[in-house]
């Protein structure tokens, strides 16, 4: 994890370039201590989050997964990471922007739709593949997504696990922007700097007002138990190999 300060914005960069920045226990523990620390840092107004290389976040680590190496607690120690930097990103009183290239998919979808701000290169695509690989998503996604983009669109992503395009995230409302790569980090870094600029105390009511939802903390929990039940599954098992050998999988209902 990167994390490069530009005056009251800081950048913070995924940086597991050599795995397309796939998510494990340690990244997100570093991502999670550094926007809490960027939340308690009066000196700090906007957050960029970003990734290294090629694409913002491909997702769970699925070498990782294939190990079979995680206990029952330590499975669930991961589960409850993914969601709460997801909850951080979506509850903290610092403005997030979300800077994505190449591919957001699974945990970076749902890293990249927590930010308050999506801003993404035109051709970066970005997707919920989870059920078409036999596992589950997090992060909040089955509440806040149709939010943003309706239940008619949010059902395409989610269940058919349909990649869409920067241009077309923006077209739907799911991005605010969508720039070319070559002006991609200028355009996240103007919008941050231009979050930094308003008066901090109201952004924060105004971030907590339009996230307000009371059953918030039962979707995360809710999602997180789904997940770790799907885990327990000799389809999730199957899927996760599938991933590895490039294959289809096949599941079977169990």
């Amino acid at each position: 994890m990167l994390a490069e300060r530009d005056g009251d914005v800081v950048r913070l960069v995924l940086n597991r370039p050599e795995r397309l920045n796939a998510v494990n226990e340690q990244l997100y523990r570093e991502l999670l201590s550094e926007l809490r620390t960027a939340d308690e840092d009066s000196g700090i107004r906007a957050v960029v989050v970003a990734g290294a290389g090629r694409a913002f976040c491909v997702g769970a680590d699925q070498k990782a997964h294939a190990a079979g190496n995680r206990t029952a607690a330590e499975r669930v120690e991961y589960v409850e990471l993914a969601w709460r930097v997801c909850e951080q990103i979506q509850r903290m009183g610092t403005p997030v922007v979300a800077q994505v290239q190449g591919y957001a998919l699974g945990a970076g979808a749902e890293m990249a739709v927590s930010a308050d701000f999506l801003v993404m290169a035109e051709d970066a695509q970005i997707g919920f593949p989870e059920v078409s690989i036999g596992t589950y998503v997090g992060g909040g996604v089955t509440k806040r997504l149709p939010r943003l983009i309706g239940l008619r669109r949010a059902t395409d992503l989610l269940v058919l696990g349909e990649r869409i395009t920067g241009t077309r995230c923006a077209e739907w409302g799911l991005a605010h922007a969508a720039v070319s790569a070559a002006e991609l980090a200028a355009a996240a870094a103007a919008l941050a700097h231009d979050l930094a600029a308003k008066a901090p105390l109201p952004l924060a009511r105004m971030k907590a007002a339009l996230c307000a939802d009371g059953a918030l903390d039962a979707v995360f929990r809710a999602e997180a138990q789904d997940l770790l039940d799907v885990m327990a599954t000799a389809d999730w098992a199957e899927g996760v190999a599938a991933f590895a050998e490039r294959r289809d999988p096949q599941f079977h209902g169990r």
